[in-house]
């Protein structure tokens, strides 16, 4: 995971970046006529598509986004490293589809890369392959990859209320006021739009990972294990239970910043909370001395202001 400040200032080009602004139509067009780019995935990414008007026509797509990437997830994944206009570009070997392949475009030595998948979609009923996959997504990755790596800056401001552009990590001194007594021992950034901060206090058993994160997904359905919460003027979900016994308490809160449109698709402006005990010496179950539901009841209105 990276850590400040590094980081820090990274996410924070990144979060002021129009990804979309650095798709070129151009190589897209010996896909089809019709050329379109749209926002995702998450808050950063973008995709363009490519095909013709017919509802059996194929439909070519490249998704852009952002992800910690380091020479050990080089290694886990055996990833080959290959040239893409005169950048050093990775193929991943775990293509899970014939109709797919993901390059990622490492940023400097900052231990984030930009990752580039290429899809195909077909009609229904029919299957869709693509043997050419990896050829056009290397292609296509280094049609763009100086755009990407110049940072495009969006020209125009979000429309409505959004999350977009805006840092979890914001409010981080006003949230680790509430933990009086506790050290931070680091933050980490394990995406453009969240903050993991490590807290820990000498001779209790348990340090605290608080993880903060803005995103993209479908509004979280209330169920009995997942019942509505209301903080700070925004709806939501809360998750605490362990569903296997003799494990620490944890506290977890899924908040509506903005609804989805139309509803039920996965564009709604997410806010998350969440507090995980991680026991300092293996064995048993101590005693924990914070209630990790009433502490993340503490700090959501706090992250809710500062997102405005």
């Amino acid at each position: 995971m990276a850590s400040l400040p590094e980081s820090a200032a990274l996410t924070a080009k990144l979060r002021a970046a129009d990804l979309c602004l650095a798709l070129d139509p151009e190589p897209m067009k010996k896909y089809g006529s019709k050329q379109t780019t749209t926002p995702g995935p998450g808050l950063l990414g973008c995709k363009i598509l490519s095909g013709n008007s017919g509802a059996a026509d194929p439909v070519h797509r490249f998704e852009v986004s952002t992800r910690i990437y380091t020479e050990i997830d080089r290694a886990k994944d055996r990833d080959v490293e290959e040239e893409a206009g005169g950048h050093k570009v990775f193929r991943s070997e775990k293509q899970l589809i014939d109709s797919g392949c993901t390059y990622r475009l490492p940023i400097a030595e900052s231990g984030y890369a930009f990752i580039v998948e290429g899809y195909k979609a077909v009609g229904q009923g029919q299957r869709a392959t693509w043997p050419e996959a990896c050829a056009d997504t290397k292609a296509y990755t280094g049609a763009i990859a100086a755009k990407l790596l110049s940072f495009p800056a969006r020209t125009a401001p979000p429309t409505g209320k959004s999350l977009l552009g805006k840092d979890p990590c914001a409010a981080q001194a006003q949230v680790v006021a509430e933990f009086p007594g506790w050290t931070v021992e680091r933050v980490g950034r394990a995406t453009t739009y969240a903050c993991e901060i490590v807290l820990t206090k000498a001779g209790d058993p348990y340090s605290y990972e608080l993880g903060l994160d803005f995103h993209l997904n479908v509004e979280q359905a209330v169920t009995a294990d997942t019942p509505a919460v209301s903080i700070a003027g925004l709806s939501g979900i809360r998750l605490s239970k362990n569903f296997m016994p003799g494990l620490p308490e944890y506290c977890t809160l899924s908040l509506n910043y903005r609804s989805s449109e139309p509803k039920g698709s996965k564009n709604a402006h997410l806010i998350g909370v969440d507090l995980q005990p991680k026991p300092v010496k293996r064995g048993g179950t101590p005693p924990q001395s914070l209630s990790p539901c009433a502490v993340v009841d503490k700090i959501a209105p706090i992250v809710v202001r500062s997102a405005g």
